[in-house]
């Protein structure tokens, strides 16, 4: 992690063009039985995957769509979590920032969701059967308390502790400006079979 040690290796082959369905940000790699893959995506409202070569600094081929959400909410943020039979695929719905200036209405604000499929790349559904790429996405964490609009989350698979979900969030007895966002984890519980803090 020396600031000398690292290689331009130059584009993906992904990026965000006015020709493209999708807007490139908020990257996750992920292997798969020796096979990497993208999830990427997107401040719009889905979420692409696309296949990584070997070495994965470029991708193969095109991406698809693995969420998707009708409601013109923003879908952003994917981290992918793999934890006994399935693939976990957590989201970050909502409105991520600038909650001082432009507050949005009750439940609209960031919220941190999760589907799940038997596969990494495809028919990922929420705990009510509704598909990811249909509006689907079941609720990990929401506004509760002091802890306001949690998302840009990630899950960390402690050696003593199990899966813990991190992410950022806005403490109300601080202030709602994004300067003012705070690091926050809770221990993931799975025995249900769905996620829960």
């Amino acid at each position: 992690m020396d600031t000398d040690s690292w290689t331009d290796n130059g584009s993906t082959g992904i990026a965000s063009t006015s020709a493209k369905s999708y807007n490139a940000i908020d990257p996750n790699l992920i292997a798969v039985d020796g096979t990497y893959y993208l999830n990427f995506g997107s401040y719009w409202q889905d979420i692409y995957q696309v296949e990584m070569k070997s070495t994965p600094t470029k991708s193969t081929g095109s991406a698809s769509q693995i969420a998707f959400t009708f409601d013109y909410e923003v879908l952003e943020g994917a981290y992918m979590f793999k934890y006994g039979d399935y693939y976990y695929l957590f989201l970050s719905k909502g409105q991520c920032c600038s909650y001082d200036t432009s507050k949005p209405a009750s439940g609209k604000e960031y919220r941190i969701l999760v589907c799940r499929s038997s596969s990494a790349t495809d028919d990922f559904v929420d705990q009510d059967g509704t598909s990811c790429r249909n509006g689907g996405g079941t609720i990990v964490l929401e506004s509760h308390d002091e802890v306001y609009g949690p998302g840009g989350q990630g899950v960390y698979n402690d050696p003593t502790y199990g899966p813990v979900l991190y992410y950022h969030y806005v403490n109300t007895t601080i202030g709602y400006a994004d300067g003012d966002k705070r690091f926050g984890w809770n221990y993931l519980d799975f025995s249900s079979g769905w996620p829960t803090v």
